[in-house]
């Protein structure tokens, strides 16, 4: 099958989602490119985009074949904007099947603006489209401005999810809390986002014994991931159960002044470490320190760093605002989002868990989440997507 990937946003701006399905795809034998056309900020990043490459240029992404091409943002043009980049994303792929033939089927991620481009190649080209939307509606929200729901971009994008020959949610709940801005007139279905079960493995934890016990986060630093309430789970469960235990806190924004301060309310200075942003071998450092990771997200979409943590062999303590796909079976203990007392218990129970398997958990997040398995649960939509359409054709005949 060929299939022509089409992202809203792409490094340095993350999408790394798409480059990993696409991975994914590729090693079922799929022949898999990527088009990407970034939306440049003047503000985010002057020199990239005083020096945006406007014209299209291949490179080769872990061995997926990526065709990029800039475009300098106009600040406070939104719509303009919007415009703009649909229309480069059509003529590149006016360009890409000129070059390598009409692919099978487009797969576009995020309704904003993907999903509408590939709407338009879409009907250009009679090929059928899927959407993967990743997005939680806080972000879509924050796009819409002061307008919300009102704004001009919602009827775009509900029409490029009702167009699609099929959109896939990341997880159900996500599908539940866009109701509201999108409806739920499509046809869609779940397929989890995939991690690296290669590169997050297990690792056995050295025994408690002589040593502190040890508590990481990983999130960018935002009110959504709740470190507020964090560390103040973090503090209560030191003097609740008069534990030396340290929290390694890793993320965007986590090494700020503003972060400090927050550190320094809850009187944890000591045993709080604050790393800033790290790369992939950071984490990995982090996580093969820690006996447990914490998250008090007030609503996360997926989750990833989740599975990532209990694919490394370790337990994690979130809120009940993360999905239930992640929630695996004697990996995962919730709390109640905002119940800072009740996730102190949860690290205490963590602690005392002499019992737990982390190989068996390890196991368990690599049977529903690996690329294999992920690559074929998105090879068996998109089979089924353009075996309709194409019978679809053969009747109009």
């Amino acid at each position: 099958m060929h299939i022509l990937e089409i992202p809203s946003f792409f490094p340095p701006y993350g999408g790394l989602f798409c480059l990993e399905q696409s991975k994914a795809l590729a090693n079922q034998g799929h022949t898999v490119r990527i088009i990407a056309n970034l939306n440049v900020s003047v503000r985010l990043s002057p020199g990239l985009w005083l020096h945006s490459r406007t014209r299209s240029y291949d490179v080769v992404m872990d061995g997926i074949q990526v065709t990029r091409r800039e475009m300098r943002a106009i600040p406070f043009c939104l719509k303009h904007n919007v415009e703009r980049w649909c229309g480069i994303v059509g003529e590149m792929a006016d360009e890409y099947i000129k070059r390598y033939g009409k692919p099978d089927v487009l797969h576009a991620h995020c309704c904003a603006w993907a999903g509408y481009a590939a709407m338009l190649v879409s009907r250009k080209h009679n090929i059928p489209y899927v959407v993967t939307e990743h997005l939680a509606p806080e972000l879509h929200l924050k796009q819409f401005g002061k307008d919300g729901v009102n704004s001009w971009q919602v009827p775009l994008l509900r029409e490029s999810l009702e167009s699609a020959n099929r959109v896939i949610f990341v997880s159900e709940e996500l599908a539940h809390d866009l109701d509201s801005l999108f409806g739920s007139d499509f046809n869609w279905q779940v397929v989890s986002n995939t991690i690296d079960t290669n590169v997050f493995v297990y690792k056995k934890r050295k025994p408690l014994e002589g040593r502190m016990y040890t508590i990481c986060c990983l999130a960018n630093f935002i009110p959504l991931k709740g470190y507020d309430v964090l560390y103040k789970a973090f503090a209560e469960f030191i003097q609740k159960y008069n534990t030396d235990a340290q929290l390694l806190v890793a993320g965007a924004g986590t090494n700020s002044k503003e972060m400090m301060k927050l550190v320094d309310k809850y009187g944890i200075g000591k045993h709080v470490k604050l790393y800033g942003e790290l790369d992939r071998n950071g984490v990995l450092d982090i996580l093969y320190q820690s006996d447990c990771l914490a998250l008090a997200t007030r609503n996360e979409a997926q989750g990833l760093v989740l599975l990532e943590a209990m694919s490394t062999g370790i337990q994690v303590v979130t809120t009940d605002r993360t999905p239930k796909n992640v929630h695996i079976e004697g990996g995962c203990l919730i709390a109640p989002y905002n119940r800072a007392d009740i996730m102190a218990e949860r690290f205490a129970e963590v602690m005392h868990n002499t019992g737990f398997d982390g190989k068996a958990v390890s196991d368990s997040v690599k049977s529903l989440v690996s690329p294999n398995v992920i690559g074929r649960q998105l090879a068996d939509v998109f089979e089924s997507v353009v075996s309709k359409h194409q019978a679809q054709g053969s009747s109009q005949v």
